[in-house]
């Protein structure tokens, strides 16, 4: 995992993952591919069957050309900030922009998302398919987000099998940090304390110190814990498993998974 080939999605209203994508690709000498989740209506094939077929040109007609102003207008900021972007074109056509952003996202190290807002983009539904379906890690950022920076980093581990593959994927991330904190949230302080040694050990045989942090659980959730502790420690990025469960032969986000991404106030890079 190196970092150092980029996806970002962009839509409507996206500027803030699009400065983030900039200036990540800029600290890491990262190449960086842009492209649209457009604005493609799900319709169910019966409706689509219904419809006039002129109507449906015009649809994806439309569509398409938001997308591609989009790609257009972002490379054109890129190209002012000193970086080159490669502009793909999604077929937004059909309804399925999921699928076809899930299976772009397996040639890249990381997509970077921006993060769901109600008032604007809602990127929810884009998130969960690149977080469960790309085997890649995404990069979350909040809607209100500033430049990126790497000063602190915060780990939030679990010892599940996600969080593992998130530190792994994070390790050039972490790397580039001044300080990286191993948050560990049990139902008393010093929990656990043994495993949270072994991964400050293993981080240290790869160049990178390391400190633990014990957070008790409290009636807030583990999500409102470990935002309220970044807030708290000025935390930029925050390291973690992204969780889920089966609903109907699918991956939906779980409850805290999803709570982190709803409230987050720093970008989070979530693997599964």
């Amino acid at each position: 995992m190196s970092f150092n080939d980029l996806l970002l999605i962009v839509g409507k209203d996206t500027a803030a993952g699009e400065r983030y994508a900039l200036e990540l690709a800029r600290l890491r000498g990262a190449a960086l591919t842009v492209t649209s989740s457009g604005a493609a209506p799900s319709l169910p094939a019966l409706i689509r069957s219904e419809l006039p077929s002129n109507l449906l040109d015009h649809m994806r007609e439309d569509v398409e050309n938001t997308a591609r102003a989009a790609l257009e207008a972002f490379a054109k900021r890129a190209t002012e900030v000193g970086i080159t972007v490669e502009t793909v074109m999604l077929d937004l056509s059909t309804g399925h922009v999921s699928g076809e952003v899930i299976c772009l996202a397996r040639y890249f190290d990381a997509t970077v998302l921006q993060q769901p807002d109600p008032a604007e983009t809602d990127t929810a539904n884009l998130i969960e398919a690149v977080l469960f379906g790309s085997g890649r890690p995404v990069l979350i950022v909040p809607a209100h987000q500033g430049d990126a920076q790497l000063r602190t980093v915060l780990i939030a581990w679990d010892e599940g099998r996600p969080a593992a593959r998130a530190v792994a994927d994070a390790l050039p991330l972490l790397a580039m940090a001044e300080r990286v904190e191993v948050v560990m949230i049990g139902d008393r302080r010093g929990d656990r304390n043994q495993h949270g040694g072994r991964l400050v050990r293993h981080l240290a045989r790869h160049g990178i110190e390391a400190h633990m942090t014990n957070l008790m659980r409290n009636h807030g959730g583990v999500a409102n814990i470990l935002l309220s502790h970044a807030v708290d420690v000025k935390a930029d990025l925050i390291v973690m498993g992204g969780y889920g469960h089966s609903r109907l032969r699918e991956i939906v986000l779980g409850g805290t998974t999803r709570r982190i991404i709803q409230t987050m106030t720093v970008p989070v890079l979530m693997a599964h």
